[in-house]
């Protein structure tokens, strides 16, 4: 199997327009604009498919019945105001998200126009900010996006200074394409394990030149601070967990660092799978042909599955005093739809009942159908005489981060080339890949480890740096006070500082919000903060590619 190049990626896309125009000109006339009419607002790839699916009938009538029946079920799954736009450009988008946002901005202008006609005693049934912010939410949804809601990090105004903003849109509109672009190719039988696996190639292929574009950008860009020292971005990014290297690093150095504690504390290691349920997956494993079990569920709402699914369990694990920490992975299986792989460290005593609980809740919808108990839940005790508990996980890091020393996927495919679609998967869905469970702070771990020194506070401190700096993660959170340490009672908690503009002296405020702005800016011991973020920074153009 083949590696994408970022460098071809353009010509393919080119090569899929050149392949339409040959395909409309094969058409008569009248099927010519009739064909067109119906799948033009779809992206290349989707009308390639249509089109070889549409040469496939031997008579016009029968051809041109399918495309349109096909295409309704497509337009179906689509919010109607995002069909014009569907398979629109960067700058189409643009132009959309500007257009949008100043729609926004007129619900709040005409309701104040209203407000001002209305006689002084008159009592308003909608007053303040409650009819344009109920106005402007109905027409965001409308492109199939959630209108953001009053929280604890978001104000009312808030709320609606997002929807009256040309970025926030530009943001939520990429976001909504993507998501629906793979989810009409799901539909067309793109991904599965006979087409693309995990997720289709065009998501692939638009994630490989998403990223190429990004670094492009990194590099073009520096941050300068207050002394004119001046820093690529895209070297920073080399240096920190955005590199692939080291983000697996740091992971299987915190893995094996509980590994040790638990050996040391006699917990026991069990490997956890949980699967969603059959109306989850949209393609048979083996033959690839389409489940007639599946209800149009997204990658994206089996991931919201299966969180509810760890809610239930993380509570009642809770009521039963049943104490576990390790490592959570979300990865694909072959038709894009997540299931999760646990390495959790517990009490030996606790092992029966943890088993039971966590088999109660993944088999409780649909636990009673055929293959559910075989398939659906899975525990594997770990054996050191066999070897490490990091071990038997390290592959799964790998397949989901860059796929480097491994010979082949879980699945026998080229590594490399799987974790690339695997990250495009991530991406499109929004799917946090890895995440820890039980304490252990890394936000500490990496600002103790952007110290230069030891600073000598106290012995508890300069230990805890110590185990930091030299890469000791499970010493680290022995220091910090174990791995069931709640986290206010951890010796040093980040330091969160307000932003203060250096030229005004002014405390800085978020921008939809107008609330105070926290920045990171080290670490809390006791009384004393200690800072490891010393500088102010600014972005700038490199000066040569500015010019």
């Amino acid at each position: 199997m083949r590696r994408f190049k970022e460098s071809e990626l353009s010509k393919t896309l080119d090569l899929m327009g050149g392949f339409m125009g040959d395909f409309y000109r094969s058409l008569h006339v009248d099927d010519r604009i009739f064909v067109k009419g119906l799948i033009s607002h779809f992206p290349a790839e989707v009308q390639r498919i249509l089109a070889d699916r549409y040469q496939a009938f031997d008579k016009p009538f029968n051809a041109n019945s399918y495309i349109r029946d096909m295409t309704g079920k497509l337009n179906a799954l689509l919010p109607a105001k995002l069909i014009p736009y569907f398979n629109a450009g960067e700058n189409e988008l643009r132009e959309l998200a500007k257009e949008n946002a100043r729609r926004c901005k007129r619900f709040e202008l005409n309701h104040i126009r209203q407000q001002h006609k209305l006689p002084e005693k008159s009592e308003n049934p909608v007053n303040g900010i409650q009819f344009p912010l109920t106005a402007s939410a109905r027409f965001v949804n409308e492109f199939g996006i959630a209108a953001p809601e009053e929280s604890n990090s978001v104000t009312l105004t808030g709320a609606l200074r997002r929807m009256q903003d040309e970025y926030w849109w530009l943001r939520q509109l990429r976001k909504v394409i993507s998501r629906k672009r793979e989810t009409v190719l799901i539909h067309l039988g793109q991904v599965n394990s006979r087409k693309g696996k995990y997720c289709s190639d065009y998501t692939v292929q638009f994630r490989l030149i998403q990223k190429e574009l990004q670094r492009e950008m990194l590099e073009n860009l520096i941050i300068v601070n207050e002394l004119n020292e001046s820093f690529s971005l895209a070297e920073l990014s080399d240096k920190n967990v955005s590199n692939p290297v080291n983000r697996k690093n740091e992971l299987m150095t915190r893995m094996s660092g509980f590994e040790k504690l638990s050996k040391e504390a006699g917990h026991k290691a069990i490997f956890v799978t949980i699967t969603c349920p059959s109306r989850f997956h949209n393609t048979y494993a083996k033959s690839g042909d389409p489940n007639p079990k599946w209800d149009g569920t997204t990658p994206r709402d089996a991931q919201d599955y299966l969180n509810n699914i760890w809610r239930r369990i993380r509570a009642e694990l809770d009521r039963r005093s049943i104490q576990q920490y390790g490592f959570r992975i979300a990865e694909p299986q072959h038709d894009g739809t997540p299931h999760w792989h646990m390495l959790l460290f517990i009490n030996p005593i606790h092992s029966d009942p943890f088993k039971s609980v966590i088999n109660h809740y993944a088999l409780q919808e649909d636990g009673d159908k055929a293959g559910a108990q075989e398939n659906r839940c899975d525990f594997k005790d770990i054996d050191y005489s066999r070897g490490s508990a990091t071990g038997y996980i390290a592959k799964y890091v790998s397949k989901n981060v860059n796929g480097e020393q491994l010979d082949s996927d879980i699945d026998g495919g080229d590594a490399i080339h799987a974790a690339q679609r695997v990250e495009a998967w991530a991406s499109c869905w929004g799917i946090r890949q890895f995440q820890q469970i039980g304490n252990g702070s890394v936000t500490v771990w990496r600002e103790l480890r952007r110290l230069k020194q030891l600073v000598g506070l106290s012995e508890t401190f300069d230990a805890i740096y110590k185990a930091a700096d030299s890469g000791d993660w499970a010493k680290f959170v022995e220091l910090m006070g174990g791995v069931f340490c709640k986290r206010n009672d951890q010796p040093i908690r980040p330091l969160y500082q307000e932003k203060v503009n250096e030229a005004t002296g002014e405390v800085k405020q978020s921008y939809f919000d107008g609330v105070v702005t926290l920045a990171l800016k080290g670490v809390q011991y006791a009384d004393k903060e200690v800072i490891t973020r010393v500088h102010e920074w600014r972005i700038e153009h490199q000066p040569q590619r500015a010019a």
